[in-house]
């Protein structure tokens, strides 16, 4: 005899993208692939949740230019909820997508760039740096102030192009305008994790006797390195560091902008992008 085939107990919603058995959808709605529930939405809601579905569901391969238009339209859709989930899709899939914009908004009209710890030289070597960069746009001038000389300053002008370049690798290769946040220079509250620090005692009981987390105190003393921007757009950067180790683009910062003020004898030349 032969075997009767097993068939389908269900189907998909194309509205809430679930599958459900037969008894959840109507007539009609076996035939146009919609539950009972999801028959019952307005139109607005019907295309929300279908959005809905669609971007919980989304290709995280390399998008075509229809999906990637898409996507970005979405992310301007009336629903809150569309344009949310849109925009964290779409951050998924380019990560660098924020930076990138930023990037373009952003030229630096001053900077000022202290260091006062140990960094690495030119050859390897560990040696203090107690000194202060300037660099201002419009003059073309870039200055060095060396605090372990007596505060003897240091000043070179740029052509137009130099400085443009020199601004431009600051903004797009050592991308300055996130140091705050890829140093986690300003920890808030909702960051802080006791259990992270190394806390003490910090148990349940506590949080039942009304116990409140104390964030770290501000550190005591001169920062370590310290960075002040102010950009064409009007916007500002102040960030600072207590750390006695020079993060990797601070320290490429530093020394490039040294190289400015060797002298000629030396092997190396001034930035190279």
């Amino acid at each position: 005899m032969s075997k009767k085939k097993n068939r389908p107990h269900g189907h998909y919603c194309k509205i809430c993208g679930e599958y459900k058995a037969n008894e959840k959808f109507s007539g009609k709605g076996h035939a146009a692939y919609i539950c009972k529930a999801c028959s019952r939405l307005s139109a607005a809601e019907k295309a929300a949740a279908m959005d809905i579905n669609r971007l919980m569901n989304f290709p995280m391969h390399r998008l075509s230019e229809g999906e990637k238009k898409w996507l970005k339209a979405k992310m301007k859709d009336d629903c809150p909820e569309v344009a949310d989930t849109a925009r964290e899709i779409y951050n998924v899939c380019f990560p660098h997508a924020e930076r990138n914009a930023m990037k373009k908004q952003l030229v630096i009209n001053t900077l000022s760039f202290e260091v006062h710890t140990e960094v690495y030289d030119g050859y390897g070597d560990m040696e203090m740096a107690d000194c202060r960069f300037t660099i201002d746009r419009k003059s073309r001038v870039l200055t060095m102030t060396d605090f372990q000389a007596e505060g003897r300053e240091q000043s070179v002008t740029l052509e137009g192009g130099q400085m443009a370049k020199l601004l431009r690798y600051i903004v797009h290769t050592l991308e300055i305008f996130m140091w705050e946040q890829d140093y986690c220079l300003n920890p808030d509250e909702e960051d802080y994790d006791p259990f992270l620090e190394g806390e003490e005692g910090f148990f349940m009981e506590d949080l039942e006797e009304g116990f409140e987390v104390q964030l770290p105190k501000e550190p005591e003393g001169s920062p370590s390195w310290r960075v002040q921007v102010e950009y064409t757009n009007h916007t500002e950067q102040d960030i600072c560091s207590y750390n006695d180790c020079l993060p990797d683009s601070p320290e490429e910062l530093y020394l490039s902008l040294l190289e400015y003020f060797e002298p000629e004898d030396e092997v190396f030349s001034p930035l190279k992008i």
